[in-house]
């Protein structure tokens, strides 16, 4: 799905040239949930704009979706396989009613009206807001715009989505409805890029990758990023609960695959050793 080698991203700042991407490793397959985090400019977003073509890499080798996005054309191409959703409900939200804003990105790629419809409706009964095809955007919460963001994707039939920080702007209970279906969909068989500075939804996946000043420091299963030593001090967050009691779990000499990552996992370790 997505194959970068020795990647590398520069951009002009006045009459500077800033490297925002150092020689950049990682392999994303299709069907997979990557977790993607890392300090405030630590090159996160820059990463997933190149992914999908918003950028363009100065040196190293990136294909996406099977396109070489050293092409112009290709870069084109592979924003409708590989669908960003950003921070911010209303930066992207163009038509005034969640129909009209799904449609308005199939009329852009030429879709047949007829076949524009059934897309359009479909998507948005899949993310559930068929009951609210109709009314104003402005009327709709911050998690229910974000839900149309994915639903556009959706009507795309993208085949990898990529939530740059998608819940950061969110109250807490849209953000953890967001973070669900963006579970359900990878469950689904979508790939999901999950770009985020939350500690408890890198817990939650399967893999994390970390950025720490343009270069990917890490990338591996989120138990061993948690509790393993010598992480760049930049990237010494402020853990969840579960982790700080695995952490005292650690100290106590408990086997590292009982280490927990979650509530469920940390109730099933104590009732094992009560």
């Amino acid at each position: 799905m997505i194959h970068a080698k020795h990647l590398t991203l520069s951009l002009q700042d006045g009459q500077q040239s800033l490297t925002v991407l150092q020689d950049i490793h990682i392999h994303i397959e299709k069907g997979e949930w990557v977790a993607l985090t890392g300090a405030n400019g630590s090159g996160k977003s820059s990463l997933v704009r190149t992914f999908n073509g918003l950028l363009v890499p100065s040196g190293g080798s990136l294909t996406a979706a099977g396109l070489d996005l050293r092409s112009a054309t290709n870069r084109s191409a592979v924003k409708q396989s590989i669908q960003l959703v950003f921070q911010s409900p209303e930066a992207q939200t163009i038509g005034s009613t969640p129909e009209e804003d799904v449609a308005f990105g199939l009329e852009n790629r030429g879709i047949p009206r007829d076949d524009m419809k059934a897309r359009t409706l479909r998507a948005l009964r899949r993310t559930g807001l068929g009951h609210k095809a109709a009314v104003p955007v402005s009327d709709l919460s911050g998690g229910e715009r974000q839900r149309l963001a994915i639903a556009c994707c959706l009507a795309l039939e993208a085949e990898m989505i990529i939530f740059d920080e998608a819940t950061s702007m969110l109250d807490p209970v849209s953000r953890k409805e967001i973070f669900a279906f963006s579970r359900e969909l990878w469950r689904r068989g979508v790939t999901v890029l999950w770009v985020t500075q939350r500690m408890e939804e890198l817990a939650a996946g399967e893999r994390v990758a970390v950025m720490d000043q343009g270069r990917l420091v890490y990338d591996g299963d989120p138990r061993t990023l948690f509790y393993r030593s010598g992480l760049p001090a930049a990237l010494r967050w402020e853990d969840p609960p579960v982790i700080g009691i695995g952490r005292m779990m650690q100290d106590n000499g408990w086997p590292a695959e009982l280490l927990p990552l979650t509530e469920q996992e940390l109730e099933e370790a104590l009732c094992r050793y009560s």
